[in-house]
């Protein structure tokens, strides 16, 4: 059993956890967690038989999801509620100097995640609103679980800035790599190209979003749905175009409520 002991990982994040300001915030490391925890909490990770590929299209590849929390293996759920606790929430809230952070305990859009071979997902900026709880979404945390992973796979993710110019952050997807950075409408990030692993090998990954609570919500419809960008000199040039139409129809008119 883990041995989450909240004195000595407070210490371990503000000691690793150091935040660079531009072209957004965001951190990353390589030793998010101390080996005792890392490893069990990787072998642990797996889905429930019933759960298949959740998300197949063209944007995203072989992904399978799953934030039912009451379906967590326990190693996974002790992981999740650290990282939901408020001593963890109020280093990121020093780190970040964003201040009355919330997790949500449904994690909606996150949990656990895994792209199998041909996997991708392109590159976009994230929902930044959940409509019916009123809360903005100001942080993603993504922590990786996958030993022995070799770099000629790829799956690793990247950061761009704001105008779509420059990935100024690449991190790949091996144990215990961690990315935390702001999230905003132009905080671009994916792993646009398809992973090459075998193909009993998934991509897997922890991810936990932070919100502020926010009561103007419903005067800012057009920022509930993922916007997928274009790499210049890559993508074609009308990359994203429908896709966001169509973001934009679901998220106004399909899930008004969510």
């Amino acid at each position: 059993m883990i041995n989450f002991d909240t004195k000595l990982l407070t210490e371990h994040h503000k000691k690793i956890l150091n935040v660079k300001k531009h072209p957004y915030s965001y951190c990353s490391t390589n030793d998010f967690f101390p080996e005792n925890i890392i490893k069990p909490v990787s072998s642990s990770f797996r889905f429930p038989e019933e759960i298949g590929i959740t998300s197949d299209v063209l944007f995203q590849k072989t992904k399978r999801a799953l934030n039912d929390y009451s379906l967590f293996p326990i190693e996974i759920k002790k992981t999740v509620d650290y990282l939901n606790s408020k001593s963890f929430i109020s280093i990121l809230e020093e780190k970040f100097q964003i201040k009355n952070l919330v997790s949500d305990p449904n994690l909606f859009g996150g949990g656990m995640h895994e792209s199998r071979n041909g996997g991708y997902l392109k590159i976009h900026s994230d929902f930044i609103y959940i409509r019916r709880k009123k809360l903005k979404r100001m942080l993603n945390l993504l922590v990786y679980l996958n030993e022995d992973w070799d770099e000629s796979w790829g799956g690793a993710i990247e950061l761009w800035d704001q105008k779509m110019e420059k990935n100024f952050l690449k991190v790949y997807p091996k144990i215990n790599n961690a990315v935390i950075f702001r999230t905003d409408t132009e905080s671009n990030h994916g792993f646009p190209d398809p992973i090459k692993c075998p193909n009993n090998i998934g991509r897997k990954s922890l991810a936990l979003y932070y919100y502020v609570n926010d009561n103007t919500i419903f005067k800012r419809t057009k920022y509930f749905y993922a916007r997928w960008k274009r790499r210049p000199g890559i993508d074609e040039p009308k990359f994203g175009d429908n896709r966001n139409f169509f973001e934009r129809f679901k998220n106004n008119f399909l899930y008004r409520f969510k």
